[in-house]
Order: C-alpha cells, then sequence, then structure tokens
C-alpha cells in the first residue's frame, strides 16, 4: 500500500484519470426516468455537459502544464510560467463539481443516476484531491 500511495504522489496519474473521467464522463447517460412505461436517457453532453467538457479539457492542460511549457520559448508568454502549480486544477473541478450537483439534483427528483453520473462524480472527486496528494521534484 505505501508503494501505491508513493506512485501516486509522484506521478500525475490522479490528475490525468480525474480530467479524463470528467470529459468521458459526458457522452454516458447521466438519468434515467421511467414514465407510462416508457423509459428515456439523457447524456450529459445534451445539456451542460459542454461546460463540464471544456472544464475537464482545461484541466488536462493544466496537468500537462509542465509539458507544454517545455515547448514555449523562455521569453514568450510568461504569464503561463505562474500555472505551474498543479493547484489550479481546483478551479474547473469545483465548478464542475457544482454543475454536477445543480443538474444532479435536478435530475434526480424525477429519475435515477446513470453511468455517466457516477464517472463524472469519481472525476471531480480524483481532481479535487489530485493537487494535494501529488508532490513536485524539485
Amino acid at each position: 500500500m505505501e508503494k501505491v500511495l508513493q506512485f501516486l504522489k509522484n506521478t500525475k496519474i490522479l490528475g490525468i484519470v480525474g480530467a479524463i473521467l470528467l470529459i468521458v464522463g459526458n457522452f454516458f447517460t447521466f438519468a434515467t426516468t421511467k414514465v407510462l412505461w416508457i423509459e428515456t436517457s439523457v447524456k450529459f453532453i445534451e445539456g451542460d455537459g459542454v461546460f463540464v467538457l471544456i472544464l475537464g479539457i482545461l484541466a488536462l492542460l493544466i496537468v500537462f502544464v509542465d509539458f507544454i511549457l517545455s515547448k514555449i520559448p523562455e521569453g514568450k508568454l510568461k504569464f503561463l510560467f505562474k500555472l505551474r502549480n498543479q493547484k489550479f486544477v481546483l478551479v474547473p473541478a469545483i465548478i464542475s463539481a457544482i454543475i454536477l450537483f445543480i443538474d444532479g439534483r435536478n435530475a434526480f427528483d424525477v429519475g435515477s443516476a446513470g453511468l455517466g453520473f457516477y464517472l463524472l462524480l469519481i472525476g471531480v472527486i480524483t481532481l479535487i484531491i489530485y493537487p494535494f496528494l501529488f508532490k513536485e521534484d524539485k
């Protein structure tokens, strides 16, 4: 268990997994409802999922900011070098959590959760945990 925890602290795997789940979860069933023997389902991308998709891509870019910055010449885009702190991933994660909470509460008043909801939830939780667990090698 100690080796697994050390691996998670030294790599960006939690950030990558969380961002990918945030992106992929939009395309799965978010909620289902059954009215008069007719079952309907909705994918999150059909509603606010577009915003969460953009936030997931932004979170993935923040996780890989070191790699991206290594490709930019030293004198150009100096403001991007301030984004090296992995705690910036909390911004898209918390915004996604708020959107997920509001839409989930509205959807589950009349239906039940689908696979997409759980993928998004795990992605948000993983992204919120990631910056506190990750220790950058200096």
